[in-house]
C-alpha cells in the first residue's frame, strides 16, 4: 500500500478533520467514492430511463429531451480539464468535497426545474464536477490501495456507476412512471448527500500539486499521446450515449415492450455493465492496450449485432448485454491509458479520462438525436456508432502511442 502524505503537508490542521480521516481506511474510503459514482450515475445513466416521463412532463418531443443529456455530457467536457488545471494546488480532500458539494446543488436544481430551457442550463451546470469528483477519487484511491491494484481500484470506484445501470436506471424509470421524473431526481440527490457524508468522514487529506503544479497540468494538455487518447476514448464510446439514451423508447416504440419489461430489460444491461467492470479492471492490469482493441473490436461487432436484431423483439436483450461487458471494459483501459500518457498528472488523467467518456457521450447522443429527429428511427444511431467504434479501433492499433504497444 502506497503511504499517504500527513495532513500537516497539505497545510490542513488535523482538527479541521474527522478522527476517522486522520488515516487511511481503505475500504471506506473506497465506499465513499462508489456511493458518490452511484450518485452520479444516478444523475447521468438515470436520464435515459426518466426521457419519457419528461417529454410527457414539458409537452416537448424525444430529440430535445435527448439535448439535455448532451447538456449534461457538455458539462463533464468542459468542467474536467478546467477545474482540475485550475484547482490543481487545492488539496485532494478539499477539491472531492466541493465537487461533491455543488453535485448535490445541482441535483436539487433538477427537481426543480421549470422547463426543459431551465433543465438545459440546470444539466449542463450538474456535469461540471462529474470528471473532477470521479478522476481525484481514482487519484486517491490508487493512493490508497497501491499503483500495482490500479485497474482494480479503477473497477471498484466505478462499480457506482455500473450500479446505476442494474438499479438506478431501471428504478428511476419505473419511479418516473410510478410518482414522476422529479422524485427520481430527489433520490439522486439524497444519494448524493450520502456519498459526500462518507467522503467527509474517511478521505484523508492529500496534497494538490506542489509550486508550479499548473504550469505542469497545462504542459500535459499539449502532448500528440494525449490528444491520440482522447479522440480514440470519444469515438470509441460513443456507442453508449448512441444506445443507451434511446433504449427506452427503442424497447417500448421499436420492440413494444411493455413498461415493466423494459425495467427488466434496463436491469440487465446494467448486469452487463458490471460485468465489464469486473473483467475490464483485471484485464487492465494484464494489458491496457490489449485490453483496450480487444473491447473495442467486441464493441463495433454489438454494435452491428444490434443493428441486425434491434428491431425483432427479444433477441436485441443479448446485443444490449454483451454489448455493456464490451463497452466498460472499453472504459477501464481507457481510463488507465490516459493515466499512463499524462504521467505527470494521474489525478489530471483520471479527469480527462471522464471528459473523453463523456465527449463520446455528446457524440453519441447528438448524432443520434440528429438521425431520429431527422425520421430515421432508433436503429440508425447504433449503425453510426459502430462506425465510429471502427475508426477507433484503427486508432487503438496504428495512433502515436498505441503503434507497436501490447
Amino acid at each position: 500500500m502506497t503511504a499517504l502524505p500527513p495532513a500537516s503537508e497539505a497545510g490542513a490542521p488535523r482538527w479541521l478533520l474527522p478522527r476517522t480521516a486522520h488515516a487511511a481506511h481503505p475500504g471506506l474510503v473506497l465506499a465513499g467514492f462508489v456511493i458518490a459514482g452511484l450518485a452520479i450515475g444516478l444523475s447521468q445513466q438515470g436520464a435515459a430511463g426518466v426521457i419519457q416521463d419528461q417529454v410527457r412532463s414539458f409537452g416537448t418531443t424525444v430529440d430535445m429531451i435527448g439535448y439535455t443529456i448532451v447538456a449534461y455530457a457538455l458539462g463533464v467536457v468542459v468542467g474536467a480539464p478546467v477545474l482540475m488545471v485550475g484547482l490543481a494546488r487545492w488539496n485532494r480532500r478539499r477539491l472531492l468535497l466541493a465537487m461533491s458539494a455543488v453535485f448535490v446543488v445541482t441535483s436539487l436544481l433538477t427537481v426543480v426545474a421549470p422547463s426543459v430551457q431551465a433543465l438545459l442550463v440546470i444539466r449542463f451546470l450538474a456535469g461540471l464536477p462529474h470528471g473532477a469528483l470521479l478522476g481525484t477519487a481514482l487519484y486517491v484511491g490508487v493512493l490508497v490501495l497501491g499503483q500495482e491494484r490500479r485497474g482494480q481500484v479503477i473497477a471498484t470506484v466505478m462499480y457506482g456507476l455500473t450500479a446505476a445501470t442494474v438499479i438506478g436506471v431501471p428504478g428511476m424509470q419505473w419511479l418516473s412512471e410510478a410518482a414522476g421524473w422529479r422524485l427520481s431526481y430527489v433520490v439522486v440527490t439524497v444519494v448524493g448527500l450520502a456519498g459526500f457524508g462518507l467522503m467527509w468522514a474517511f478521505v484523508p487529506s492529500v496534497p494538490g500539486a506542489a509550486g508550479g503544479g499548473f504550469r505542469l497540468e497545462i504542459a500535459a494538455l499539449r502532448g500528440r499521446l494525449l490528444w491520440t487518447a482522447i479522440v480514440t476514448v470519444t469515438v470509441g464510446f460513443a456507442g453508449l450515449g448512441a444506445v443507451q439514451s434511446y433504449m427506452v423508447p427503442l424497447l417500448e416504440e421499436t420492440n413494444g415492450f411493455a413498461t415493466s419489461t423494459v425495467t427488466l430489460v434496463l436491469a440487465v444491461f446494467g448486469v452487463g455493465m458490471t460485468a465489464g467492470a469486473f473483467v475490464g479492471g483485471r484485464l487492465t492490469d494484464w494489458s491496457v492496450v490489449g485490453t483496450a482493441r480487444l473491447s473495442l473490436a467486441g464493441i463495433a461487432i454489438m454494435l452491428a449485432a444490434l443493428g441486425v436484431v434491434g428491431d425483432d423483439g427479444w433477441p436485441v436483450v443479448p446485443a444490449l448485454v454483451l454489448l455493456g461487458v464490451c463497452i466498460q471494459t472499453f472504459s477501464q483501459a481507457a481510463q488507465a491509458h490516459l493515466m499512463d500518457v499524462v504521467h505527470t498528472s494521474p489525478s489530471l488523467g483520471a479527469a480527462l479520462a471522464h471528459s473523453s467518456l463523456n465527449a463520446a457521450t455528446v457524440v453519441g447522443t447528438g448524432l443520434g438525436a440528429v438521425v431520429i429527429g431527422a425520421g430515421l428511427g432508433y436503429l440508425a444511431p447504433a449503425w453510426i456508432a459502430m462506425a465510429l467504434a471502427l475508426v477507433a479501433l484503427v486508432l487503438a492499433f496504428l495512433g502515436p502511442g498505441y503503434r507497436g504497444a501490447r
